[in-house]
């Protein structure tokens, strides 16, 4: 709690700080520009032309590919296979009902 109200604290007094700091220090002063005579700048050199890349050419799509685009998945919506359909879950082991090891929390009197 002290921290939290530390750091309201700062977010609150820092710009007053700043702004009071601002106040006392002394202004850098810009020297102005003295006006000078216009002396006529040199004309530009001219620039020898770059040459230009070719635009690329597309690039046309696999051929495969060609007829599916924007349909659905094959196999979307179907539940997702996570072992092989002929291996059956093996159960839990160690959990008997109401049988929680002596000295647990779930331990029944």
């Amino acid at each position: 709690m002290m921290y939290r109200n530390f750091a309201i604290a700062i977010v609150l007094a820092a710009p007053i700080i700043v702004m009071g700091v601002q106040s006392f220090l002394p202004a850098r002063h810009q020297p102005a520009a003295e006006p000078q005579a216009a002396a006529p700048a040199p004309a530009p050199e001219p620039v020898a032309p770059q040459p230009v890349a070719p635009p690329p050419t597309p690039v046309a799509p696999p051929a495969d590919d060609s007829g599916t685009f924007g349909q659905p998945m094959a196999d979307a919506g179907q539940p997702m296979v996570t072992a092989s359909p002929d291996v059956a879950p093996t159960p839990a082991t160690g959990f008997t009902p109401g049988g929680a090891p002596a000295g647990s929390p779930n331990a029944e009197p």
